[in-house]
């Protein structure tokens, strides 16, 4: 739903008698209400959020044109985040070369983590004023000089500052894709592409060490991140040609309709009507869109306060909290496996090598493609046939109830983890239960809970992306100092179940919070957060 409702849907929901706030959306013709449905059918999904009648929208381009758009941006994602997190297969090459221990191999992670996280709450507000497409070109060719640096680093102090680089300029993998989404696709079609970007976000984190513990055992830890600068340069150069802005303003109150009968004057928006629905398929980029530089919005300052202070006050809205620890859970636990697996499988009680471990990730990468493959498609499924049961009136929560076979699959992974590390179960059940389920969470639970997060308040979409990308990474890089520590005293039971306990909270609030959503969303109805969007 956009900032403010419509005419025409505030005209359904009374029809129907239905509280209408955002995250409450009419998915069906009522009465003289006619709205946009995709593919012009009858039959159709009613676009959420409504398209304007300009060719030039986003929510109006072509299939064509927003696949290509999509997969640049998710090919550069994967990109960012294999130079970023497929280091710990060449621990053991790093220790030799530079004398470390396992702690300050881990920190190596550690910090590349955590400015991954803090660095978006100022990539968000650039973003906004430049747009998505400057912002992601430029930041790629920073990352093509950090990759260089790495590679070329004699000692660990220098290693350490190019990761701690290196994180910042990558952070844009983790809210641009998101904003991206928001932008260019509608409602019923977020949740599949929300799974396709956490599948292909993970998959850089799953792929990577594979790439990394192989190449390094043939050629050396450095060849590794001059392949790195190689895909760095090829995606950011991809961009330039295939990734147009996506930052669109759209007026939600753009024109007047005047009825035949009365003669009554309804101001409404366009693109709420049937009439938003004849540019949808069959627009396409204008050349305004394609320029490497775009006019700094006018409005910058507004943007500037707005996303530095957005991130602090939505950060105690409990609904993104929530979402942002279903994202942190899952992402954690795939960072110990990651952190750990060079340790116990190169250990004499299994004697991989590291090219061995790092093919070990495959397991993390079909985990991931079995959850993009069904957490969206079952979520956007799920919430259909509620809404059809509420006569045409979806609720945000309606998504919520698809979480509850890959929460299944989450616990056993910790469980393998925990069990299977202490007593050193075969490595099959490991990398099936362990690695392989927890890949599958990790694609699958934040891509329902940020859909969740982002259909209550759109507007904020990279906010949301910032908070829970803090919560994720400020966690992860704590888990560098204490996973070690709390193994030499309690085992790896101790670690697995440590994360387990802060995992399980956010899961079991996501029982009241089915039945209470629409309660906190009706807190924050009047809130300057839904107006935010006629901002963007």
């Amino acid at each position: 739903m956009s900032g403010t409702i419509s005419g025409q849907e505030q005209r359904a929901a009374e029809q129907l008698n239905v509280d209408l706030i955002h995250g409450t959306e009419v998915m069906t013709d009522v009465g003289g209400a006619h709205f946009a449905k995709a593919g012009g059918r009858e039959t159709g999904s009613v676009l959420v959020p409504h398209p304007s009648s300009s060719p030039n929208d986003p929510l109006n381009w072509s299939r064509p044109w927003k696949i290509i758009v999509a997969v640049s941006q998710l090919f550069y994602v994967w990109v960012l985040v294999c130079s970023a997190l497929s280091i710990a297969p060449m621990f053991p090459f790093l220790g030799m070369e530079f004398h470390l221990d396992q702690q300050q191999l881990s920190l190596l992670t550690g910090l590349n983590v955590i400015t991954l996280g803090f660095a978006n709450i100022f990539i968000v507000p650039l973003a906004n004023i430049f747009g998505r497409r400057p912002i992601s070109i430029i930041f790629g060719f920073l990352v093509v000089l950090t990759n260089i640096w790495q590679a070329l680093a004699t000692s660990h102090r220098s290693l350490l500052a190019a990761r701690a680089c290196n994180g910042i300029v990558a952070a844009t993998s983790e809210t641009i894709m998101v904003q991206v989404i928001a932008d260019m696709f509608f409602l019923h079609e977020r949740g599949f592409w929300m799974g396709t970007y956490f599948t292909m976000y993970f998959s850089g984190a799953f792929l990577g060490p594979i790439m990394a513990g192989n190449i390094a055992a043939r050629h050396g830890w450095r060849s590794f991140f001059w392949l790195t600068v190689a895909l760095a340069a090829f995606s950011t150069v991809l961009l330039i040609f295939t990734f147009p802005e996506t930052k669109y303003h759209r007026n939600s109150s753009a024109g007047t309709k005047t009825t035949s009968q009365n003669d009554e004057k309804i101001l409404d928006s366009e693109a709420n009507s049937e009439l938003g629905a004849e540019q949808v398929g069959k627009g396409k980029p204008s050349k305004a869109q394609w320029l490497p530089v775009q006019k700094p919005d006018s409005r910058w300052k507004s943007f500037v306060i707005r996303d530095l202070t957005t991130p602090i006050l939505v950060f105690f809205n409990p609904i993104v909290f929530w979402a942002a620890l279903m994202l942190a859970g899952p992402a954690d636990l795939l960072l110990i496996f990651n952190l750990t697996e060079s340790g116990l499988l190169g250990s004499p009680a299994y004697g991989w090598s590291p090219g061995a471990v790092g093919y070990s990730n495959f397991a993390f990468f079909v985990g991931g493609i079995v959850g993009v493959a069904t957490a969206g498609p079952l979520s956007d499924w799920v919430a259909r046939r509620a809404t059809i049961k509420n006569n045409g009136i979806r609720e945000a929560e309606f998504r919520l109830p698809a979480l509850i076979p890959f929460v299944c699959f989450f616990i056993i992974s910790h469980v393998v983890g925990a069990v299977g590390y202490d007593r050193l179960w075969p490595w099959q059940a490991i990398l099936v239960g362990g690695f392989g389920f927890s890949g599958l969470a990790v694609t699958a639970i934040p891509t329902i809970a940020i859909a969740y997060a982002v259909d209550c308040y759109k507007p904020i979409s990279g906010e949301i992306m910032v908070v829970g990308t803090v919560m994720k990474n400020v966690l992860g890089f704590c888990l560098s100092y204490w996973v070690f520590d709390v193994h030499v005293t309690n085992g790896w039971t101790g670690v697995f179940m440590t994360q387990f306990a802060v995992s399980m909270l956010p899961v079991v609030l996501t029982v009241p919070l089915y039945y209470f959503g629409k309660s906190l969303r009706r807190w924050t109805k009047n809130s300057d957060l839904h107006r935010m969007e006629a901002l963007i």
